[in-house]
C-alpha cells in the first residue's frame, strides 16, 4: 500500500513538472501558433519566429518578374543575416511559386498562414494576384508586404497590408499634370491594358487631365500579354487626331505597340508611358522606335548611363544596384527587383526592433520606422498604410534612357 502511494505521488510530481515546462502561454498575436522558446536559444520571447515567406511567380507568363523578385529577396535576407539576423539567429527565406495565378496565390496563402514559424510574407507580382490573396492574410493577421501592388483599393483592404509601390493615383496624376503643362493641354488619347489597374489608371489620367482643362478624345484597351496585333486600335486612335498618346501596360507590350505605331505612323503625336517601361529589355525590343517617348514613374532607371549622371540618387540605391548587377548579371537590376528587396528589408528591420511574435506591432513598426528605399526617393507612409514616393521622368534618345528636362 505504501509503495502504491509513493508511486502515485511520483506520478503527480512528474506531471506537474511537464506542465510547468510546456504549458506557458506564448502571449503572441497575429493568428499563428508560435513554437515555445527552446533551451538552445533558437527562439526567444522577442523573436519566436524566424521565417520570411514569399509568394511569387516563378513559372508562367510572369516568371521574368518572379526571378527578379527571387534574386532580390535572397540578397536582402543574406544582407540581413550578415548584419546579425535576429539576435544572432539567421532568418529563413521560404519561396513559393504562385505562377502569377490568383487561385494558386490563394491556395498558397492558406498554406503559409498555417506555418508556425512564418512572421511575414512578401507577394506577389501585380495587383490582381496580390489582391486575391490579401483577404486570406488579413483575416489570419499575417503581415503581407507587396512589392508592386499599386491598385488604389489595396491599402484599404486591411491593416495588415504593407504596399511598397504607391497607388496609381500618384504616377498617373503626375503624368497628367506633366502632359498638360509640357505639351499645351492638347488632345489626349489613352491606350491601356485591360486589367483592373489599367482601367483604374486610365480613369485617373482622364479625370486629372480634364480637371486641368485638357481634352481626352479616346480610350482604348488591349489584353496584356495576349494581344499581338495592335494595328486596329492604333488606326482607330489615329482617326481622332490626338496630340498625345499615353500607352499603359507592361514593358514588352508597350515596346511592341511602338514598333507597330512606327509602321502605321502617328506623325506629330507625343508618346507617353508609365514606369513599367523603365527596363533595358524595353529598349532591347523598341530600340530607336522609342526615341522621344516620355516616361513617368515612381522608381528610377537602374542603368549606369542614368545613375552616373544623376545627383540625387542615394548611396544606398547606388550600392544596391551595383551589388545586384554583380550577383545577377543575367537579370539586370530594375524597379521590380528593388521593390522586392525593399519589401524584405522593411519587414526584416522592423522585426529586429518590434520582434516577430506580435504581428500588429511588426506592421506598426514597418509603417513608422525611418527607411531609405532602393526602389525610389522619399519613401514614407501617410494615413496608415498609404505609401508615398517621389516621381522620376525620363525620355529616350538614340535608344538610351535620358533624364527628361522640363521645358
Amino acid at each position: 500500500m505504501k509503495r502504491w502511494i509513493s508511486l502515485m505521488l511520483m506520478a503527480v510530481l512528474l506531471l506537474g513538472t511537464l506542465t510547468a515546462c510546456g504549458g506557458q502561454d506564448s502571449g503572441t498575436s497575429g493568428g499563428n501558433d508560435t513554437p515555445d522558446a527552446s533551451a538552445d536559444g533558437e527562439t526567444s520571447d522577442l523573436y519566436p519566429k524566424h521565417t520570411l515567406a514569399a509568394s511569387i511567380p516563378l513559372t508562367g507568363n510572369l516568371m521574368q518578374y518572379g526571378i527578379s523578385y527571387q534574386n532580390a529577396l535572397k540578397m536582402a535576407v543574406d544582407d540581413f543575416n550578415a548584419e546579425g539576423g535576429l539576435d544572432g539567429q539567421d532568418v529563413i527565406l521560404e519561396i513559393n511559386d504562385d505562377k502569377g495565378d490568383q487561385k494558386e496565390a490563394i491556395n498558397l496563402a492558406n498554406k503559409i498562414i498555417e506555418e508556425k514559424d512564418v512572421f511575414a510574407v512578401v507577394g506577389s507580382f501585380g495587383s490582381a494576384v496580390s489582391m486575391a490573396a490579401a483577404p486570406v492574410y488579413q483575416k489570419a493577421g499575417m503581415p503581407m508586404v507587396s512589392p508592386n501592388t499599386s491598385h488604389p483599393d489595396f491599402p484599404g483592404m486591411g491593416d495588415m497590408l504593407v504596399p511598397i509601390s504607391p497607388i496609381a493615383d500618384i504616377e498617373r496624376t503626375a503624368a497628367a499634370t506633366l502632359l498638360y503643362n509640357e505639351f499645351g493641354g492638347g488632345k489626349l488619347a489613352i491606350m491601356h491594358q485591360n486589367t483592373d489597374l489599367g482601367v483604374t489608371g486610365a480613369e485617373i489620367l482622364k479625370t486629372t487631365y480634364e480637371g486641368l482643362g485638357g481634352e481626352v478624345v479616346i480610350i482604348e484597351n488591349f489584353v496584356p500579354q495576349q494581344t499581338k496585333d495592335f494595328t486596329p486600335i492604333i488606326s482607330k486612335i489615329k482617326g481622332t487626331t490626338p496630340d498625345i498618346l499615353y500607352i499603359d501596360g507592361e514593358y514588352n507590350d508597350i515596346a511592341n505597340i511602338l514598333l507597330q505605331i512606327d509602321n502605321i505612323g502617328l506623325d506629330g503625336v507625343q508618346l507617353v508611358g508609365p514606369g513599367n517601361a523603365f527596363k533595358q529589355e524595353f529598349l532591347d525590343i523598341a530600340g530607336s522606335k522609342a526615341d522621344g517617348i516620355v516616361l513617368v514613374g515612381t522608381t528610377p532607371v537602374y542603368l549606369n548611363s542614368i545613375m552616373e549622371g544623376e545627383n540625387d540618387f542615394s548611396q544606398v540605391l547606388i550600392d544596391f544596384t551595383l551589388r545586384y548587377n554583380e550577383l545577377y548579371p543575367d537579370t539586370p537590376c530594375d524597379g521590380f527587383a528593388a521593390a522586392a528587396y525593399d519589401s524584405a528589408m522593411l519587414a526584416l528591420r522592423a522585426a529586429r526592433t518590434a520582434g516577430t511574435g506580435d504581428a500588429k506591432a511588426l506592421v506598426a513598426e514597418m509603417l513608422s520606422m525611418p527607411f531609405e528605399a532602393t526602389s525610389g526617393r522619399d519613401m514614407h507612409y501617410e494615413n496608415g498604410n498609404n505609401v508615398i514616393k517621389g516621381v522620376y521622368t525620363y525620355t529616350v534618345e538614340n535608344a538610351e534612357f535620358k533624364t527628361y528636362i522640363a521645358k
